[in-house]
């Protein structure tokens, strides 16, 4: 007798199961040593049966991708559509980076510390769209915290010469050094009172471009 087929909540449980087993294969060996074979095996399925839910293993990352920068949209857009001033606004869009590092340090490395495919790498081949909507989910999460920062800009100043994103790109690259850091746990070794530490760096940031 033929099992039954799976509704939509089954089906989204084992595509959310073999997404969290391919982030944890990519950190251990990275995107290029990834098969849907070795995945399948992992997860405890046949390599015929993964392709039902994924395509190929571009089709899989980009859902990867386009998942953990949704996730990150998510946090940074409830911070900025709070009734926080400014300067606490822009304070905490820099510490819900930093957390989302401590909190899903699988995603935030394929993210942002792996030499991963780009959407340049995707661009005229049958993975163009998928990519191109993971880059705009993380060109969101840019631009949100763009916005913050032409709040605590004199409107002039933030429109010339691209003031405001290369701001955002001096602080991420701040934030990403610090989430780096901790999640190897050398910034533990250097400092006992790492936390303090991250919190005095995103004040003494504040304070350098915004005071």
């Amino acid at each position: 007798m033929p099992k039954p087929a799976r509704n939509m909540e089954e089906i989204e449980a084992v595509r959310q199961q073999i997404m969290e087993t391919a982030r944890g294969l990519m950190c251990e060996d990275g995107f290029e040593a990834l098969s849907m074979r070795k995945l399948a095996s992992r997860v405890g399925m046949t390599a015929a049966n993964i392709y039902n839910y994924f395509t190929n293993k571009d089709e899989l990352y980009l859902a990867i991708q386009t998942t953990g920068f949704q996730m990150l949209y998510d946090r940074f857009a409830e911070i900025y559509g709070s009734d926080a001033g400014p300067t606490n606004k822009l304070k905490g869009l820099m510490r819900a980076y930093i957390q989302f590092g401590f909190d899903f340090p699988d995603f935030y490395d394929i993210m942002f510390s792996r030499n991963t495919p780009k959407y340049a790498d995707y661009k005229g081949t049958p993975m163009e769209p998928a990519a191109s909507i993971e880059k705009q989910t993380a060109l969101n999460v840019a631009d949100l915290t763009e916005q913050a920062i032409k709040e605590l800009m004199p409107q002039v100043a933030a429109q010339r010469s691209g003031n405001a994103r290369y701001l955002t790109i001096v602080l991420w690259s701040a934030l990403h050094g610090a989430v780096n850091l901790y999640n190897s746990r050398v910034l533990q070794e250097v400092d006992e009172a790492a936390d303090e530490l991250i919190d005095r760096m995103i004040d003494d940031l504040i304070n350098r471009f915004f005071t």
